[in-house]
């Protein structure tokens, strides 16, 4: 799920609904400091929540 912020200020994104046990977890996160925008795919940080914030001019990738 990819998630674009180009607004100048930080912006709250509602996550889709997963079906059964399944979570959403942050692979890439432009507006997060290095070395936590980029983390191995594998080792993911699970999102808790419905809504994502997005940073100004960042770009967030989530997958399930």
């Amino acid at each position: 799920h990819f998630l674009l912020n180009a607004y100048w200020e930080p912006l709250e994104f509602e996550l889709p609904k997963l079906e059964g046990s399944k979570s959403w977890r942050r692979w890439i996160d432009t507006g997060l400091e290095s070395p936590h925008d980029i983390v191995p795919w594998q080792t993911a940080p699970i999102v808790t929540g419905a809504t994502y914030r997005v940073e100004p001019r960042s770009v967030a990738l989530l997958f399930a």
